[in-house]
């Protein structure tokens, strides 16, 4: 499999270091695999195994140095149109790196890469897209009416800006045809390592993960993700009531309460909040209560049920049961995995 990582600036030199490391790991494992094997193979078999699973390069736009976000300069060695396939008939695989912070402002810089993208694509490249790297792909059209992800933080931005994507907020990998995903950051790990398992084999792509540490199972970014409660709006009621909601969190509230402790219809209450922050104002309070419980479980070692009375909730079990609907996880589970050592033993 030939191997195109892209690089480009204010792109992630992780996930550019990342891709080269992981591939590169796969060929010596590849070659202590053969090395293994018993001596009967065929002199055919054992040639066909000598070759590397993976021979990558690296390229940017022009074949010049750029500088990755953070100031790291990175050279690459070679344009993208050097990169070019010399036979079409060799499988290849193009790497697009993430993008850090505000990729939307980067896109108009990227549009020669992804017109380029579009171009292999169409001759039968497959094209990999790490975190944001997805927004440059979508720029071309490549992820219309096809599966994809980014980083959770993103996702709304990209399913806003591209309609036509199928964005997966909750996957950390996609694969459609051509054309695979990853979510945010580390979850590189996941794509690579798909990768090797796809184009190399299951068997290389397991040995790879028990060198590098890194967990094989299907994971979800939903446990990762923070809902956003927007307040940059001009609605200085429902501002107010916002936060209200907050200092009050820790009080039993139904929309009775709030409609009689700002005078407000319900009708109208309901469609000026909903205008104002794109939720409802029963999500709201949920999604409040929630990142609050998710906030105790991370800093405390306070046992479940008194989280659930702390944010203004007295049944512990459908709590957690709609814990563990919204966040993916149950609350042991998150705590074990964000808290740390003081409280990662508590069992739930």
């Amino acid at each position: 499999m030939k191997v195109t990582i892209l690089m480009a600036d204010r792109c992630s030199s992780t996930s550019v270091a990342a891709s080269m490391e992981f591939l590169e790991t796969a060929n010596v494992i590849h070659q202590y695999l053969l090395r293994s094997q018993k001596s009967s193979s065929s002199k055919e078999e054992r040639h066909q195994a000598q070759e590397k699973p993976f021979e990558f390069e690296t390229a940017s736009l022009t074949g010049k140095s750029i500088q990755s976000t953070g100031g790291l300069i990175l050279t690459p060695e070679k344009s993208i149109l050097q990169a070019a396939p010399k036979d079409p008939n060799i499988p290849r695989l193009i790497i697009v790196p993430g993008f850090m912070f505000n990729i939307l402002a980067e896109l108009p810089q990227l549009a020669p890469i992804s017109q380029w993208l579009k171009e292999q694509h169409e001759q039968g490249a497959y094209i990999a897209n790490i975190c944001t790297g997805a927004f440059v792909s979508a720029q071309a059209g490549l992820l219309d009416n096809k599966r994809a992800t980014t980083h959770w933080l993103f996702c709304e931005q990209l399913q806003t800006h591209f309609p036509k994507v199928k964005v997966h907020t909750e996957r950390t990998v996609t694969d459609d045809g051509l054309i695979m995903c990853s979510g945010g950051s580390t979850s590189s790990a996941d794509l690579l390592l798909y990768i090797i398992r796809k184009f190399g084999s299951p068997q290389l792509g397991a040995e790879c993960a028990k060198k590098l540490l890194v967990d094989t199972g299907d994971r979800s970014q939903t446990p990762y993700a923070s809902t956003t409660f927007k307040k940059n709006h001009h609605d200085s009621e429902i501002l107010k009531i916002q936060i209200w909601l907050e200092k009050q969190l820790h009080q039993p509230v139904s929309m009775e309460n709030l409609v009689q402790e700002f005078g407000l219809s319900t009708r109208n209450f309901i469609r000026r909040f909903k205008e104002a922050t794109q939720q409802t104002p029963i999500q709201y309070l949920q999604n409040l209560r929630l990142e609050r419980a998710k906030h105790l479980l991370e800093s405390s070692q306070e046992a479940f049920e008194q989280i659930t009375y702390r944010v203004g909730l007295q049944d512990a079990n459908s709590f957690r049961k709609l814990f563990k609907q919204r966040v993916g996880v149950t609350p042991g589970a998150y705590r074990k995995r964000f808290a740390g050592k003081l409280t990662s033993s508590i069992q739930y």
